[in-house]
């Protein structure tokens, strides 16, 4: 049910294996939490700026100051801080809802788990922190 729901998609992926890859503790897995985590952050920030939300609004950044003169700024840029706050609800809540016992591979991998998507969700708020050829 759940391919069929993302088929119109533009980035329709296959859930089963997002699914396959996340039980593991690879790399692949690390990027995964990440890329999902900052995509978060980034759909619900331009909505809120594109008013598809009603719990937000436009963001508090102002013209970006390399922006040429003659390119007409709307007044109104993404609002990050909402769509970090949101993500770090979202995303972190099936993660944060588990008791694991301490020392435990589940706790390791728990907070694994958070770290890589609080690393991806600080990747979408700072577009300074990516490499050159991708913040541009």
């Amino acid at each position: 049910m759940g391919e069929r729901f993302f088929v119109d998609r533009v980035y329709s992926v296959s859930l089963i294996r997002i699914v396959s890859l996340v039980v593991s503790a690879s790399r692949e897995t690390a990027f995964t939490y990440a890329i999902l985590s900052a995509g978060v952050v980034h759909t619900v920030s331009r909505s809120c700026r594109d008013g598809e939300l009603r719990a937000c609004g436009c963001g508090r950044r102002r013209r970006p100051r390399g922006l040429p003169r003659d390119w007409l700024w709307g007044g109104c840029s993404d609002n990050v801080d909402y769509g970090f706050r949101f993500a770090q609800g979202f995303v972190d809540i099936r993660e944060r809802e588990m008791n694991h016992p301490r020392r435990s591979r589940p706790l390791a991998a728990m907070l694994m788990n958070v770290h890589n998507n609080e690393a991806g969700r600080k990747v979408s708020a700072e577009p300074r922190l990516l490499p050159v050829s991708l913040g541009q």
